[in-house]
């Protein structure tokens, strides 16, 4: 994945000897490092999502699991409505989740009845609601856990040429205290690439208008899943088409930026539910080719590893490895009614059986499994930083929505980055966003087996690990 400390960027993709299995799985935005800026913290998030939409000229596309309703989510939004007056050909595309974005009277739908009722001709507002909730599903189940089934999860947040990629939804929490990571990308390209996927989709969601919604049209749903994957694989294949049309023809004044590169983004589309699986082929990839001597520090809000992740880190991997997972403590659903009060209880055993195979593996020299606490705070955050042998810095980061379970691989709508850079700035700051995640993390080993876990969840584990 590295060659002579040099990336060289003019090579054609068939000679990227190191990236090559990464060019055939996704398109390759090169841009200079000056280009991206990563934020710390949520308050950050929620000033720059501001600033970004308030001074947008043309568009303002959001993909995100739901919009809350409290007063900086208003705020934000007056925001985009105040930018919206004075610019009438900004356009707000919005891609929501119909089962998250509609719960309860008021909800992210009612949020945006403003914007359908003012800038009828401006606003998009969409919510996609998984096939499989369709017909007598969609009734059976009663609200918040029909999303156990699958959701739009994507979080994208694109202002003209700037998207900021995150795995934070827009609401109160994810604004204050709810850990989670967050990059700002400036590149057209890769910004039309987003927007497109976000109107893909919208095509196969329910419609918001004037007080109603209009719900899609219903298909059957192995026609639905059909559909879809054809219309994205061939977006995924029209944007690798073009950028490397560009690489070819690097040699040309016009593809400076090419010339100029430094970092390669690599957008990364999981939708198990319709056979895409661009994220998980990547993140496999990623762990089975690090060298020995590598160092790889994965972090998810929520521990379910897949069967696959799990045996390819356990047997198939050559670096060392760092878990950072929430501590209960930091878990989202700590307190929560019902039964989503025994989901930290759950995460917890799944941690623990998964060290049980570390033990049995004779890898404990080599994995390391850690847990985010601070007091006040949740944590969310997910990805991973690749270190080269001998590196104290990553070269490489995966960003995003995905967690690395069960959920983000075969349930949800997700969307993530693989990012190389040669940049040592970039690798720098790289590295302090990732030590700054650690810094409230320490060693559980030892803790998860002592931890005591309720016998129902235990049993409720067994019957829906694939649910969460």
């Amino acid at each position: 994945m590295y060659r002579n400390n040099k990336f060289d960027s003019r090579l054609k993709p068939s000679q990227l000897h190191y990236f090559s299995w990464l060019n055939s799985i996704a398109p390759c935005f090169p841009v200079h490092a000056s280009k991206l800026r990563l934020l710390s913290s949520p308050s950050q998030f929620y000033d720059t999502l501001c600033e970004k939409f308030l001074n947008a000229k043309n568009r303002v596309s959001i993909a995100s699991l739901y919009i809350g309703t409290g007063q900086l989510e208003q705020k934000m939004l007056t925001l985009i409505k105040q930018n919206m007056s004075s610019k009438k050909k900004l356009k707000l595309n919005v891609l929501l989740d119909y089962q998250r974005g509609t719960r309860g009277v008021l909800n992210s739908q009612t949020m945006f009845e403003v914007f359908l009722n003012e800038f009828p001709e401006q606003s998009n507002i969409t919510l996609f609601q998984t096939p499989r909730l369709q017909g007598a599903w969609s009734k059976a189940l009663p609200a918040r856990y029909n999303e156990l089934i699958g959701l739009q999860h994507m979080k994208l947040y694109i202002a003209d040429d700037a998207v900021l990629l995150s795995g934070a939804n827009c609401s109160n929490d994810y604004f204050q205290q709810r850990q989670d990571r967050y990059i700002v990308i400036e590149d057209l390209d890769l910004a039309n690439f987003y927007c497109d996927l976000i109107d893909e989709v919208s095509k196969y969601s329910n419609k918001c208008v004037k007080g109603r919604i209009l719900y899609s049209k219903a298909q059957e749903r192995k026609n639905i899943v059909k559909e879809l994957n054809v219309n994205v694989t061939k977006l995924i294949e029209k944007w690798k088409n073009i950028q490397q049309k560009k690489m070819t023809n690097n040699k040309n004044a016009n593809c400076i930026e090419f010339a100029e590169a430094d970092t390669w983004i690599f957008p990364l589309i999981q939708m198990g539910e319709f056979n895409i699986t661009q994220d998980e082929q990547a993140t496999h990839g990623i762990l089975t080719s690090a060298p020995k001597g590598s160092y790889i520090r994965l972090a998810t809000g929520y521990f379910n590893l897949t069967d696959k992740y799990a045996n390819t880190l356990l047997k198939d991997c050559k670096a060392n490895i760092s878990l950072l997972m929430a501590h209960p403590n930091a878990n989202g659903f700590l307190g929560a009614a019902g039964p989503a009060g025994g989901i930290p209880y759950a995460y917890s055993l799944l941690a623990r059986k998964f060290w049980e195979q570390v033990e049995q593996h004779n890898q404990v020299s080599r994995v390391r499994m850690l847990e985010y606490e601070r007091s006040g705070w949740t944590f969310h955050a997910k990805g991973l930083w690749y270190y080269p042998p001998g590196s104290g810095v990553p070269w490489a980061t995966v960003i995003g929505s995905a967690n690395l379970g069960e959920r983000s691989v075969r349930r949800d709508l997700e969307a993530q980055a693989a990012i190389f850079t040669t940049s040592t700035d970039l690798q720098e700051r790289l590295h302090e966003e990732c030590t700054m995640l650690h810094q409230y993390s320490s060693d559980c080993s030892s803790e998860l087996k002592r931890r005591g876990i309720p016998v129902w969840v235990k049993a409720t584990v067994r019957l829906f690990r694939t649910y969460f």
